[in-house]
């Protein structure tokens, strides 16, 4: 799957330094087997960039696969802002302080979902709404004149 990083001047750098700052962070948990990570793209939020990371883990024992999902939102300090866990709605990128997941996705156990997660205050504040895909404010790949950053 190809992850869209409209907004990624701040660099996690190498898979090594993603995987210590989940370590760091303590989003890992050690009874799972962790089988995806990666760095979708950096929110800016007042001013300082915020890492957003994908991770996906496998529950060990279970006898028929299962997954825990989740959004990591850390700081420009790499320590964990944000954990939010998710079914299907995949982040897709960002573009300031706003991220775009697949699908509508609740915060916070608090309805109605939404596929747009507006972050604020340092990343503490989350406000979810909806738009539709159409609206992205990203244009279709036969318009786009530069390679996804």
């Amino acid at each position: 799957m190809l992850a869209l990083c409209l907004s990624a001047n701040a660099q996690l750098g190498s898979r090594a330094q993603i995987y210590r700052a989940l370590v760091e962070a303590k989003v890992l948990d050690p009874d799972r087997r962790l089988v995806h990570f990666s760095h979708t793209c950096s929110l800016r939020i007042d001013g300082a960039e915020f890492p957003v990371v994908d991770v996906q883990e496998i529950v060990k024992g279970a006898s028929t696969p299962r997954g825990v999902n989740r959004i990591v939102v850390l700081g420009p300090d790499k320590k964990l802002v944000h954990r939010l866990e998710y079914t299907t709605e995949r982040p897709l990128f960002c573009e300031g302080n706003r991220l775009y997941v697949f699908g509508d996705l609740e915060v916070g156990g608090v309805g109605p979902g939404g596929n747009v997660l507006t972050l604020s205050g340092r990343g503490k504040q989350v406000k979810v709404s909806h738009i539709e895909a159409n609206d992205y404010p990203m244009p279709a790949t036969r318009d786009r004149k530069n390679v996804p950053q």
